[in-house]
């Protein structure tokens, strides 16, 4: 049976993780990694190889020139013909972003994602190829607001996924369990995260729906309990291997012949992070009974207001909370008020010239 190809567009810190441990496995039969710098990609292509030729792999992978900006982008993109395409594009990662003395929500910084991500939609769409598009830049607001406005990634990674283990890990001690044996569904969007993984328990939760099993039993409330102890996490560069654990599972599940159960934020037009079916077949939301995908979507757009978005319209313009309007007309002097595929680009300028 042919394996599938996977595309690395743009090569970044959580693109370079992602490689290192898919290198590591025999999921895909050809791994390209491309870049605008091709010298870059060769030497990541190198690293990638080398060790896992050291823990005995031995995977194909290729360095390519890409460039997203360029006139012969869709051609190339139709050549190559991958099957999977992975992209995690920004003019100024998150890491790099705080500026000193302004308190600006993660949503504040959208466009630096969003300009980079609707050039590669406007590209990829005018390749014309079957591929499955993972679209890992803010993807619980980014995905929607694309595919709100036309062709958009199929689903995102990580977020929703990343604090699963935590659940798992804290209810196996509590109940003398194996975490495997602990069956967690969680809807929960981006900001979620970072308030059950922090140092200090949290006093509020953004809105999020929990159901946690254990042969049968339901155990939220124990649950519930874990996700509130505190969490020392490295909100670093080290944060991006954790993200790439959550990619390696999805990608492990839809290339698989059996349904596996994950979670994925995201999905076509939804905002937020759901629980999934998911295999080479596709993906499906998979809700426990009790919740209908109204109240899911739901919790999900009132979670927004803690990333610092008011609400998204059905066009896909998100208008920022006023806290996020305050910290944005602080540093660049006037009122930003909403962001709109339209306006990604010169937001973005705005933002890159202020910061730097």
């Amino acid at each position: 049976m042919t394996k599938p190809t996977l595309l690395f567009i743009s090569i970044g810190e959580l693109a370079t993780h992602l490689l290192e441990v898919v290198a590591r496995t025999d999921i895909f039969s050809t791994i390209v990694v491309a870049s605008r710098d091709f010298e870059k990609a060769q030497k990541r292509v190198n690293n990638a190889v080398l060790g896992a030729g050291i823990e005995g792999h031995f995977p194909r992978v290729i360095a390519e020139q890409l460039d997203v900006h360029g006139n012969d982008f869709s051609a190339r993109l139709r050549e190559i013909n991958p099957d999977f395409i992975f992209s995690a594009p920004s003019l100024l990662p998150w890491w790099k972003l705080a500026p000193s003395g302004i308190d600006i929500p993660f949503a504040g910084y959208t466009a630096l994602h969003l300009s980079l991500m609707q050039k590669f939609r406007n590209q990829i769409s005018k390749a014309n190829v079957n591929s499955v598009w993972i679209g890992a830049s803010f993807p619980d607001v980014i995905n929607a607001m694309l595919n709100r406005t036309g062709f958009g990634p199929d689903f995102g990674i990580g977020n929703v996924q990343e604090p699963i283990a935590k659940i798992q890990i804290g209810v196996g001690r509590l109940l003398n369990c194996a975490p495997n044996d602990v069956d967690v569904k969680l809807v929960a969007q981006h900001a979620f995260e970072y308030f059950v993984l922090n140092d200090h328990a949290p006093e509020q939760l953004p809105p999020y729906l929990l159901k946690v099993t254990l042969a049968g039993k339901d155990v939220t409330q124990i649950a519930k309990n874990v996700l509130r102890e505190a969490f020392p996490f490295p909100y670093d560069l080290h944060f991006n291997r954790v993200t790439a654990s959550s990619a390696l599972v999805a990608l492990q599940a839809l290339t698989g012949e059996t349904e596996k159960s994950i979670h994925l934020p995201g999905i076509g037009t939804l905002v937020g992070g759901y629980p999934v079916r998911a295999s080479k077949s596709g993906i499906m939301i998979d809700l426990p009974d009790e919740w209908s995908l109204k109240q899911a979507i739901e919790v999900n757009e009132a979670s927004l207001k803690w990333d610092g978005i008011d609400e998204m319209a059905q066009d896909g313009t998100i208008v920022f909370t006023a806290k996020t309007q305050v910290a944005l007309h602080k540093l660049l002097g006037k009122n930003i008020e909403t962001l709109s595929t339209e306006i990604a680009q010169d937001q973005a300028n705005d933002l890159l010239n202020a910061l730097r």
